[in-house]
């Protein structure tokens, strides 16, 4: 008997909390999606909100893919002076595992 697997997509409001109503909700400021980016076109993207927000926080959401926007992303995290900190969302038990990462700001 084949698995029947069901395809959904969860509502945005829902995103950071866990099922069955157990764990903390985390909020960021602002969140980046840059699904469908080339690497060039995502790292522009990042900057371009980077250098013109005034928020603590940036959730970016470049997906897991075959890795190229995460590290192209999480490369430029580390040369921009404003970032103070990174977490790594597979680190930090984020939604979105290997998929997100979220730039503290100073």
């Amino acid at each position: 008997m084949a698995k029947r697997f069901r395809k959904t997509i969860r509502d945005p409001s829902t995103l950071g909390k866990r099922r069955g109503g157990r764990g903390s909700v985390r909020h960021f400021d602002v969140e980046l999606d840059l699904h469908g980016l080339t690497g060039d076109e995502a790292v522009a993207e990042v900057e371009k909100t980077l250098y013109s927000m005034s928020e603590e926080s940036v959730l970016i959401i470049h997906g897991k893919g075959d890795g190229v926007l995460r590290r192209r992303v999480r490369a430029l995290l580390d040369e921009v002076d404003l970032v103070s900190r990174v977490e790594f969302g597979e680190d930090c038990n984020l939604p979105g595992g290997a998929g997100v990462t979220v730039a503290w700001l100073d």
